[in-house]
């Protein structure tokens, strides 16, 4: 089964955030979430790439994916193609994932060089 269409777009780097890439991987992530101010309600972590799942706080229904590319130090949004709009609830992420193939992106983030 091929994995549904993604586009993806550059948000922030490590640079932006005035940290470097070797920084620990837990506080990119939190300087990432207080400079969007948002929350973690999943994190997937690989080698290359970390994929998260972001929330709004105190609403349930604003969750959207990022991939977060370890050796270029960027944070992307992933647009998931399913004409859904303003986010996504806890219980919709695990069938996002799978639906659209998202772990590849966060397990080798070069790939997402082809999304945009």
């Amino acid at each position: 089964m091929n994995p549904q269409p993604v586009i993806a777009c550059s948000v922030v780097s490590t640079k932006d955030l005035n940290l470097r890439q070797q920084h620990d991987i837990a506080e990119i992530v939190a300087r990432f979430l207080a400079f969007g101010e948002g929350v973690v309600a999943h994190w997937v972590e690989f080698a290359r790439g970390v994929l998260l799942f972001v929330m709004a706080p105190g609403d349930d229904h604003s969750g959207e994916f990022y991939v977060y590319d370890r050796k270029r130090g960027q944070f992307w949004l992933l647009e998931l193609a399913d004409g859904v709009f303003g986010g996504y609830g806890v219980s919709q992420m695990r069938e996002k994932i799978r639906e659209f193939g998202l772990l590849r992106f966060a397990e080798n983030p070069s790939e997402i060089a082809t999304l945009h």
